[in-house]
């Protein structure tokens, strides 16, 4: 049974810093920007900024999700470990 909680607490935990690696480094390319007109192909960057922010947008409910998945594996782990501690201890 604890192996199965590491094991799923392990994967929470890599799975949430992927998604906040990923996030990160979609923000990287985000440019703060103000497009006003369409010459000189503004409107192609326009339109890739806006692709950008739909994407991070996207990524931060997974990222959302994964963390309150992950806190509540970190909670039940932290839980065992003390459950453990007080049973051997008495």
């Amino acid at each position: 049974m604890q192996t199965f909680a590491y094991s799923i607490w392990g994967i929470s935990i890599a799975a949430f810093v992927i998604l906040m690696v990923y996030r990160a480094n979609l923000t990287n390319h985000e440019t703060d920007q103000l497009f006003l007109g369409d010459e000189d192909g503004t409107n192609y960057h326009h339109q890739e900024q806006a692709e950008i922010v739909r994407r991070v947008d996207r990524v931060t409910t997974y990222c959302r999700g994964v963390g309150g998945v992950a806190a509540l594996t970190t909670i039940a782990v932290v839980g065992l470990v003390v459950h453990n501690i007080v049973h051997t201890a008495f």
